[in-house]
C-alpha cells in the first residue's frame, strides 16, 4: 500500500468546522422541550392580555364613577346652595315686616288712604323702535 502523503492542518478553524460538519442532530428531548416552552409562552401572553383587557376594563369605570361622583357633588353643592337661599327666604317670611312689604308689592295691598302707583320696571319696558344700532 501506498502512504498517504496528506494531512490535515489541526488549528482552531479545522476543529469548528470538523465540528460543525459532525454536529449531532437535536434530540426528541430537546423538540419537547422547546415545543413545552413555546405553549408556556403562548399561554404566558394570554393571561396577560386576559390580565391588561380586564385592567382596561377596570379603568374605564373607574372613570365613568369618577365622573358620576363630581356631577353628583356640584348637584350637591347646587342645592346645598338652594337650600339656604330657601332658609333665608323662610326666615325673612316669619318676618312680619317683609310680609307685608311682600303682600303689598305683590299684591298691591294697600293701607287704608294709601294710594298706589305701579310704575313699569326696566325688564317691562318697551324697546324704542327708532334707535339705530
Amino acid at each position: 500500500m501506498a502512504k498517504n502523503n496528506i494531512s490535515q492542518l489541526n488549528n482552531a478553524y479545522t476543529r469548528e468546522h470538523r465540528q460543525k460538519s459532525t454536529r449531532v442532530p437535536k434530540s426528541r428531548a430537546h423538540a419537547v422541550h422547546m415545543k413545552r416552552i413555546r405553549n408556556l409562552l403562548i399561554v404566558m401572553v394570554a393571561i396577560l392580555g386576559l390580565g391588561g383587557v380586564s385592567l382596561m376594563r377596570t379603568q374605564m369605570t373607574l372613570g365613568e364613577t369618577n365622573q358620576a361622583v363630581a356631577k353628583a357633588k356640584s348637584n350637591l353643592n347646587k342645592l346645598k346652595a338652594n337650600k339656604a337661599a330657601l332658609k333665608v327666604q323662610v326666615d325673612q317670611l316669619h318676618n312680619d315686616d317683609y310680609t307685608a312689604k311682600l303682600i303689598r308689592e305683590k299684591y298691591l295691598y294697600s293701607k287704608p288712604g294709601e294710594i298706589i302707583f305701579n310704575l313699569p320696571d326696566k325688564a317691562n319696558k318697551v324697546p324704542d323702535l327708532n334707535v339705530t344700532q
